[in-house]
């Protein structure tokens, strides 16, 4: 059954931009996706309708059978510069989610306490994110979208700002949480590695305006060894040939 459907989906803006045009794929549940592309070929405009906060000017974004037209509360976003308030401490950023919606304090405290435990921030809970490595902020902000129990995890380049190592380690965390949750992911990235190793299903799009130009499979997709592999670097290659040949 198809969690996430895109549906002919296409934008235009306000200026006359056509974003994307006629995009159609869909998303098991319990299965993750990456849309990969070159730059300006609307791949946050995807991830954002998905998320509610655009309204496709075309087509239908479709979340568990239900057209899209507000933020879904089953779904979390998660940005590329992890979205948290500087102003907030690390305890205040992930209860802020269950605060909107309606949690007493001390309760959203007390599950976020549980989700920063979960996640090695213990100890962390009066920090500031200026106080926090890019590694340690990315972690605050999937436990801020952990925290409101999502089933859908939506991700604009989540990794693109670490070093290498620290995206490596998060890469390796995600895909963990994947599986452990049993979450249905939509990844944006523009690294080709990235999502091949976390993605079971690639989704490339052809320069603006965006068209799915082929849908990747990548059953082996899953297992922290996989990067090791030699399918693994097949695969690599092949995403990188339909990639290139844009």
């Amino acid at each position: 059954m198809a969690v996430l459907e895109a549906v002919r989906l296409g934008m235009i803006y306000p200026n006359g931009t056509r974003a994307i045009k006629d995009v159609s794929f869909s998303v098991e549940k319990g299965g993750s996706c990456t849309i990969i592309g070159p730059s300006g070929c609307g791949k946050t405009t995807l991830l954002f309708i998905f998320s509610g906060l655009l309204k496709s000017t075309e087509g239908k974004a479709i979340i568990e059978g239900k057209e899209v037209t507000s933020p879904p509360k089953n779904a979390a976003l998660i940005l590329q510069n992890y979205g948290l308030f500087p102003w907030k401490t690390v305890m205040e950023n992930v209860a802020l989610g269950l605060e909107i919606r309606g949690m007493k304090k001390g309760r959203a405290r007390n599950a976020a306490r549980q989700i920063l435990e979960r996640l090695g921030l213990e100890g962390f809970e009066n920090y500031y994110p200026k106080q926090l490595s890019g590694g340690m902020q990315q972690r605050v902000a999937f436990a801020r979208a952990l925290a409101i129990k999502p089933r859908i995890m939506l991700m604009d380049e989540p990794f693109s700002s670490l070093d290498a190592l620290s995206r490596e380690k998060l890469q390796n965390f995600l895909l963990e949480l994947w599986m452990k949750e049993r979450l249905t992911m939509l990844l944006v990235t523009h690294s080709v590695e990235e999502a091949v190793f976390l993605s079971k299903k690639i989704v490339v799009l052809s320069p603006r305006p965006g068209r799915v130009i082929r849908v990747i499979e990548n059953p082996m997709a899953g297992r922290k060894e996989y990067r090791s592999m030699e399918e693994f670097f097949e695969k690599c290659r092949e995403v990188r040939k339909s990639v290139g040949a844009i």
